[in-house]
């Protein structure tokens, strides 16, 4: 049964995965799978891919469209990918390795595309995520500043201030105060609310985001998709769906990447 992937930039955590899987359903599109930077559709529907990507550009996402756009894509991540599991990789490998590893590609070259499409460097966007992770776990409170620092992969936490200091304009220690005391001025009863709410968050998403306010999908797919038959589609009852091939004028000027 024919199938074809649609590749979404900017897609960074389960939250956009779960966004994405919104707006197809809400748009009565079928898909088979939704993963970070794509997602496997089924052939035999019709659909208007310049729809789809205007209701993912509200939420700046959006459909690739160029060669440029898809390397992008997949830098973005394999930066998440390397963040996520930073404290074993960054002993050995560096990012650039990383990231030159996963892509099979010069990381110069690669550099060079991120910058110029990006308007930022591969190293600052790293950056920023990673600072964010760090007041992500001051705010959950579970771990001293020290055990931060190992978790985010700093070789010290007096390497980790430094970095920290030079990104944000503010020391970790009077970031970490500040946020203390935000929370002893809603009282005890209102802390307590917040680091509850806070431990739900982060029990139904870990997707690294500050702030982030995920509904706890937890990668379920909505009523009717079988999310283990990545070559096809079952409709409620079971039955496969017959799949038509969709014409490729119908792609326009998207990236569309047909399977059979």
């Amino acid at each position: 049964m024919k199938t074809f992937t649609i590749q979404i930039k900017n897609m960074v955590c389960p939250r956009c995965i779960h966004v994405v899987k919104q707006i197809l359903t809400d748009l009565g599109i079928q898909y088979n799978e939704v993963e970070l930077g794509y997602a496997v559709l089924g052939a035999g529907q019709v659909l208007n891919l310049q729809t789809v990507n205007q209701r993912l550009e509200a939420l700046d996402l959006g459909l690739v469209r160029d060669t440029n756009e898809v390397i992008v894509t997949e830098i973005n991540k394999a930066i998440h990918d390397y963040m996520d599991n930073i404290s074993l990789l960054s002993h050995k490998l560096k990012l650039s390795q990383y990231i030159s590893q996963q892509l099979a590609r010069n990381y110069h070259q690669l550099s060079k595309i991120y910058s110029q499409y990006k308007g930022e460097t591969i190293e600052q966007y790293f950056i920023e995520l990673r600072t964010n992770k760090v007041k992500e776990l001051v705010k959950q409170g579970k771990l001293n500043l020290s055990q931060i620092a190992v978790n985010v992969g700093y070789s010290s936490i007096h390497y980790l201030s430094g970095q920290f200091k030079k990104y944000t304009g503010k020391s970790l220690s009077k970031y970490k105060q500040e946020w203390e005391a935000s929370l002893s001025s809603l009282g005890d009863t209102s802390s307590k609310s917040l680091d509850e709410t806070k431990n739900n968050e982060d029990r139904e998403c870990d997707c690294g985001c500050e702030g982030c306010d995920c509904e706890g999908n937890n990668g379920s797919f909505p009523d009717g998709i079988n999310s283990h038959t990545p070559n096809s589609i079952q409709d409620k009852n079971g039955s496969s769906m017959q799949a038509l091939q969709i014409p490729l004028e119908n792609f326009g000027e998207y990236r569309v990447h047909t399977s059979s």
